[in-house]
């Protein structure tokens, strides 16, 4: 009978090899979330202009560049920040966050009075809005276990690209959980109160801006 012996080197990359193959297997697999409207989906706004049907355009909406990325970033300290490799964004936090404003908005404007929608450059080539809010986030996470900060500047914009209202906001949102499923759902409770802010703003603005 032949017998084959294999020398201690080729054991020893035999064996990474396989250490290599059971770790990937037994690794955690990755998680992916989205932001989510409000629930809630009574108009509370009154009329701002009865006789009109005013479309609003929101965007663009930009988030930090420490944000624009697959994994969900976390702070764990004051200057340290954290990214989670199993726990992503489904698909880019800026166009969510966007797409959750959209949705929030149109919920909380009485939708026969107004036409809620993403704005785009090729939007803006076709179809000129009535108003068009443009957001800006500078932070937007939160620490597990404890809450959601949301830091941004907006702002509202007539037909004519003139400058009507500029705001500050700063939404502080606990969490109900120390988990990432938790995480989000206090970030898109951050986006709700953000756009009943930004609502009630419009409605205030055009009380006393006639339409062009």
């Amino acid at each position: 009978m032949r017998t084959i012996s294999l020398n201690p080197r080729a054991l020893f990359i035999l064996a990474l090899f396989l250490a290599i193959l059971t770790g990937c297997a037994s690794s955690p697999s990755s998680k992916f979330y989205q932001l989510n409207p409000m629930q809630d989906k009574t108009s509370a706004t009154r009329d701002a202009s009865p006789d009109q049907n005013l479309t609003i355009a929101i965007g663009p909406v930009r988030v930090p560049d420490y944000l624009d990325r697959p994994q969900i970033v976390t702070r764990s300290g004051r200057n340290e920040l954290k990214l989670s490799e199993f726990d992503r964004w489904a698909g880019s936090l800026e166009s969510d966050v966007n797409r959750v404003l959209v949705e929030d908005i149109s919920s909380i404007l009485p939708a026969d009075r107004f036409f809620v929608v993403r704005w785009t450059p090729y939007l803006e080539s076709q179809v000129h809005a009535s108003y068009r809010v443009e957001v800006l986030l500078e932070r937007f996470e939160g620490t597990l276990g404890d809450s959601v900060l949301l830091k941004a500047q907006w702002a509202v914009f007539a037909k004519d690209k003139r400058l009507l209202l500029k705001k500050e906001a700063e939404i502080r949102e606990e969490m109900n959980g120390s988990s990432y499923e938790s995480l989000v759902a206090a970030m898109s409770s951050a986006l709700e109160r953000l756009s009943r802010d930004i609502s009630g703003r419009i409605v205030a603005v055009l009380q006393h801006e006639p339409t062009r």
